[in-house]
């Protein structure tokens, strides 16, 4: 079955660290709504392809937003991010969605974990206005977010996710360093290591827990075969994996 296409407008961008941006679209399909946590994806042309790229971003911003936002990473050479980083305001990107099933299920837990690299970290952000409902509505939810970089300048959306945290004291975020060298100027809510290896510290339990996973594929595989020995199964494990293209 062929996809709806509709167009989006580029509205605005900036850069999130070195080397990713985030994009913020008009969308012209009036009714387009979504669920946080889903992914569009673009369809473009471009020269040296005889045949339609497609390239799916998980959306950043909350549903009522009435807007599609979401963050990419350069690569060097590769299509989609010469198509992107080349966009001015007012160009215009067909796209299909949304889709993805890493959403908040009905049923609440008494924790979720989000374990994420990179841009991976986008749909977690989308499920900010969800969490500080679902806060309200069960006094004993928390939530553990944490975020895997190479470095503390490639961390992304830390203000807002702090700024959240600051007012849900039930929220807590990670960022967590895999090549930076030295603890001396970590403040104390970073971490050194990647994302993986702070599951004992969060003494994880498959009877309160929810774990999401998104990002890299190696990160997701390692996380869940570790779960998997610690009583974890498909039924509170939710994977979305990030294939690197260009």
């Amino acid at each position: 079955m062929s996809q709806e296409l509709f167009s989006i407008v580029l509205e605005s961008a900036f850069d999130l660290s070195p080397n990713v941006k985030h994009f913020v679209f008009h969308c012209e399909k009036a009714d387009f709504t979504f669920i946080s946590g889903q992914f569009i994806t673009i369809h473009f042309e471009c020269n040296g392809y005889d045949k339609t790229l497609r390239r799916s971003y998980s959306i950043a911003c909350s549903p009522q937003s009435h807007r599609i936002e979401f963050a990419a990473g350069y690569v060097k050479n590769g299509a989609a991010s010469e198509m992107l980083f080349g966009l001015k305001p007012g160009d215009r990107l067909s796209i299909s969605g949304p889709a993805g099933r890493l959403i908040l299920k009905e049923e609440t837990p008494k924790r979720y974990l989000f374990l994420s690299t990179s841009t991976g970290v986008t749909p977690f952000r989308s499920m900010l206005p969800e969490l500080a409902q679902r806060f309200e509505k069960y006094p004993e939810l928390s939530v553990v977010l944490l975020e895997g970089v190479q470095y503390q300048q490639d961390v992304l959306y830390a203000d807002d996710f702090l700024k959240f945290a600051s007012v849900h004291h039930r929220f807590q975020f990670h960022p967590c360093y895999s090549r930076e060298k030295t603890a001396d100027s970590l403040k104390a809510h970073e971490r050194i290591g990647y994302v993986q290896g702070q599951l004992d510290a969060l003494n994880v339990n498959p009877e309160n827990d929810v774990v999401y996973l998104c990002g890299n594929p190696g990160m997701i595989d390692e996380t869940f075969a570790a779960l998997k020995e610690k009583g974890f199964d498909a039924t509170n494990i939710l994977r979305e994996k990030y294939i690197s293209s260009k």
